[in-house]
C-alpha cells in the first residue's frame, strides 16, 4: 500500500477526531451534589465478549467449546473455582481480593436481536422500544430528583443514557481519533464485492495491521477517565458521570493474552485505575462504577480469528462503596444445551436488576422514581448486598 493511501486512512480518522471537539462553548457552572455517593457509568460499546473478560476456566465445557479463544487456567488471574480474570485486567485484580470489585457473568438486557444500535438503545433507555430515544434512564432519574443531582459526560455528544437530565456538563475529551482496524476490515469487505476495486482490498487489510498498533484511541480514552476523575474530585463536582469504552466488538483477531479484546480490557483497566488515582481516596470511598455492554459474544470462535453478537455479557462494579471480592450471579453453563440458541451464553442475570441496586442502595433512589427511570417490560428486583451499608 503506498503512502498516500495510507495517509488518507488514518488523516480521514484524524480529521474526525479533532471535528469532535470543535464547537464546544463555555461550561455551565456545577452546582453542588446532594450526596457524597457518586456514580460512574462506563458503557463498553461494541459487545464485550464475558468469556474473553471472565473466563470459565473451571466449567468442564469451556476449553472445548471455546476452541482457540481458550485460555489455560495458568494464564488467568484466579478469583475462584470456575473463573478466572483476564491478565489484562491486572491493575484492578488486587480490588477483588480487597472487596472493591464485583464481576457478573450472563449479564442481558431485556433485548435479544443482537443489533448494536438497538442494544445500546435499550441499555441506555432502560426501555423495550430502541425507537424511543429521546431520554435515558439516568436523564429521567436526575430530572425527578429535581435537577439536584448534577452529571458529567466526557467524550463527543451526550449519550442517549443522560438525555433529559438538567444540569449536565458535556466535555471533549481532547486527543484524535484513528479509524479502527474493524472499520477498516469492513472497508475491505465492501471493496472485496466490488469489481473495479478489489485489488485494493488486500492493501487496506494491511492498513488494517497498522491501525490496530496505533494507541491514539486508547489515549483518548484514559484522558476522558483522568478528566472524569478530576471534576468529580472536587467539592460540589458532579455526583452521576458518563464514560464510554471502545473497542469491544471483535470479529476479527479477538485472541487471548494478546489480540484486540486484551487490549481494549488494558485500556478499561488502565482506565478506571486512572479514574481512581485521581479521584483520590476519599472520593472513591463513596464511588460505584458500574461497566456494562449492550450484550455478549458467541460461544465458539468464528472463521476470522473472533466471536459474533450474542447474549450473554459481562458487567462489573468497582470502587470503595461496592461489597466486592465476588463473581455474582448464577451461571448457565457451556454445555452444547445449556447455549441460547446454540450459540450464546444464556442470559441468567438482568441488567436491570444491578441497576435497580444501585440507585436503590447507593444513590437512595425511590422505587416510585426507580420504576420511572427503568419503565421496560417490568423492573427486576434489586440484587441485595452490592454495595457497603
Amino acid at each position: 500500500m503506498d503512502v498516500s493511501r495510507r495517509s488518507f486512512l488514518l488523516k480521514s480518522g484524524l480529521a474526525l477526531g479533532a471535528a469532535a471537539v470543535v464547537g464546544f462553548g463555555r461550561l455551565p457552572m456545577v452546582h453542588a451534589a446532594t450526596s457524597e455517593n457518586r456514580l460512574v457509568l462506563v458503557i463498553m460499546r461494541g459487545a464485550a465478549d464475558m468469556l474473553g473478560l471472565l473466563p470459565a476456566v473451571g466449567d468442564p465445557d469451556y476449553a472445548t467449546m471455546r476452541g482457540e479463544l481458550a485460555f489455560t487456567r495458568e494464564q488467568v488471574l484466579p478469583l475462584d473455582d470456575r473463573f478466572g480474570l483476564t491478565p489484562a485486567l491486572e491493575e484492578v485484580h488486587g480490588w477483588y481480593r480487597d472487596g472493591e470489585l464485583l464481576l457478573f457473568p450472563a449479564v442481558a438486557s431485556q433485548y435479544r436481536d443482537r443489533s448494536h444500535f438497538d442494544g445500546q438503545a435499550i441499555l441506555e433507555t432502560g426501555l423495550d422500544d430502541p425507537k424511543k430515544v429521546d431520554s435515558g434512564w439516568l436523564g429521567r432519574m436526575i430530572k425527578a430528583r429535581g435537577g439536584r443531582m448534577h452529571s458529567l459526560n466526557v467524550g463527543s455528544g451526550v449519550p442517549t443514557v443522560l438525555r433529559g437530565a438538567p444540569g449536565l456538563v458535556s466535555m471533549p475529551a481532547g486527543g484524535m481519533v484513528l479509524p479502527t482496524a474493524d472499520v477498516i476490515d469492513r472497508m475491505a469487505q465492501i471493496y472485496e464485492h466490488e469489481p473495479r476495486f478489489a485489488a485494493f482490498a488486500n492493501e487496506i487489510r494491511r492498513s488494517s495491521e497498522l491501525v490496530d498498533g496505533v494507541e491514539s484511541k486508547s489515549i483518548r480514552e484514559l484522558q476522558a477517565f483522568d478528566l472524569t476523575g478530576q471534576m468529580m474530585k472536587k467539592p460540589g463536582g458532579p455526583q452521576i458521570a458518563v464514560l464510554s469504552s471502545e473497542g469491544w466488538d471483535t470479529h476479527t483477531r479477538q485472541g487471548t493474552v494478546d489480540g484486540r479484546l486484551f487490549r481494549a480490557a488494558r485500556t478499561l483497566s488502565k482506565g478506571v485505575a486512572l479514574l481512581r488515582r485521581k479521584m483520590g481516596e476519599p472520593a472513591w470511598r463513596h464511588t460505584v462504577v458500574l461497566g456494562l455492554s449492550e450484550f455478549g459474544r458467541t460461544v465458539r470462535m468464528n472463521g476470522s480469528g473472533g466471536t459474533d453478537h450474542g447474549t450473554g455479557g459481562f458487567a462489573f462494579m468497582a470502587g470503595g462503596a461496592v461489597n466486592g471480592g465476588r463473581v455474582v450471579g448464577e451461571w448457565p453453563g457451556l454445555a452444547p444445551a445449556a447455549l441460547y440458541e446454540n450459540r450464546d451464553v444464556a442470559p441468567a442475570t438482568d441488567m436491570r436488576a444491578i441497576i435497580h441496586t444501585i440507585l436503590a442502595d447507593h444513590l437512595a433512589i425511590t422505587e416510585a422514581e426507580i420504576r420511572l427511570a427503568l419503565s421496560g417490560d417490568g423492573t427486576p428486583r434489586a440484587i441485595p448486598d452490592l454495595v457497603r451499608a
